[in-house]
């Protein structure tokens, strides 16, 4: 099925041309894709079966989410771009359909760096759409782009483009860019027989979240805001805070996940990816939810009592989860996060004391 009527395809039929300008790789039959897999760099991909239709590919650590269906494949976040080839064979093994939709849910390089490489692989259904594939000829003869029209659209948040096209030193010729953005608090769209909803979960990682339904499937894709790895990463620099952090963790629980009933029975329930970690459940996402908001009591506690920051970090406000998702080395340890929530909340602290001055 398409997303949204003639108009909404011709838009997003115009964005892909203006913004990718990539070549449809086509999509060979089972036993070349097979072949192909063997063949693709370096990295390794595994596969798990998350719902029905639904899989988790995880590479480098990283979790992709993918949809497979009659129209498609849908894919959410591509991982990092050196392993953009190896995902690509290994959602050809999955299904023998062009990819369909990608979608981005933050603007992170290990997330969506395979963009330009997964998106182009794929085939955006308005091309075989009788009245939009009319237009997409039309469009493509006023700007004179042989490959116009080609490739999945790549479906973001309108945040995550802005962070993508400021990156200093960027370089998005293969297409990597989104090109069907949005700005409302949803975006939903009907494929594989089932609705996708991409759900806003703003200033939390970043000011770009998203998490993804697939509703038929009873699956969330949660995106940066639910690493089971390690501490939130809470990006001040762009737009992120602790109490957003805690938001969109509350909104996923409240709107997107659901647990079966009766509760004692503790089985069933939605099937949620995180951007890292193993497959996790309602329960995994509660523990995670009380872990941050514990975290930031204790901090926010301590600044009302007057305490410098050295003397918070002295307090150590995350003792109790140090085993489960702390670290003194890597590209965010604890001290990392302590320091993110600490500003975070002393920034709040001073904008809600100005208004009410």
């Amino acid at each position: 099925m398409l997303r949204g009527g003639p108009g909404t395809r011709a838009a997003v039929v115009l964005s892909t041309l203006l913004l990718s300008g990539a070549g449809l790789a086509a999509v060979a039959p089972a036993a070349a894709q097979a072949a192909s897999a063997s063949t693709a760099a370096g990295a390794s991909v595994s596969v798990l079966q998350a719902a029905p239709d639904v899989y988790m590919l995880t590479v480098d650590g990283v979790n992709i989410g993918v949809e497979v269906g009659p129209d498609g494949p849908v894919v959410v976040d591509t991982g990092p771009a050196s392993a953009s080839q190896a995902v690509v064979a290994a959602i050809r093994k999955l299904s023998d359909k062009p990819i369909r939709f990608v979608i981005d849910t933050s603007a992170d390089a290990d997330l969506v760096g395979g963009n330009g490489s997964v998106a182009n692989a794929g085939l955006s259904l308005a091309m075989i759409d009788p009245f939009s594939a009319g237009q997409t000829r039309q469009l493509a003869g006023r700007i004179s782009s042989p490959d116009a029209g080609t490739g999945a659209p790549i479906i973001a948040r309108q945040a995550v483009l802005v962070q993508l096209v400021s990156q200093t030193g960027a370089d998005y010729s293969n297409g990597g860019l989104p090109s069907d953005t949005f700005t409302r608090p949803q975006d939903t769209f009907y494929v594989n027989d089932g609705p996708v909803e991409v759900v806003s979960l703003p200033g939390a990682h970043t000011d770009g979240d998203s998490a993804v339904r697939f509703d038929r499937a009873d699956a969330v894709v949660a995106g940066a805001v639910f690493d089971q790895t390690r501490f939130p990463v809470i990006d001040l620099a762009h737009g992120g805070s602790v109490q957003g952090e805690i938001n969109a963790l509350n909104q996923l629980l409240n709107t997107l996940v659901f647990g079966h009933t009766p509760v004692l029975a503790n089985t069933g329930g939605t099937v949620i990816m995180p951007s890292r970690g193993p497959l996790s459940d309602q329960d995994d996402l509660v523990g995670y939810r009380d872990m941050v908001a514990t975290v930031s009591a204790r901090i926010q506690y301590y600044i009302a009592q007057g305490k410098t920051f050295q003397q918070i970090q002295a307090a150590d406000p995350a003792q109790g989860f140090h085993s489960r998702y702390g670290s003194d080395s890597g590209s965010w340890t604890t001290s990392d996060f302590i320091e993110a929530v600490y500003k975070s909340l002393m920034a709040e602290r001073k904008t809600h004391h100005g208004r009410q001055g």
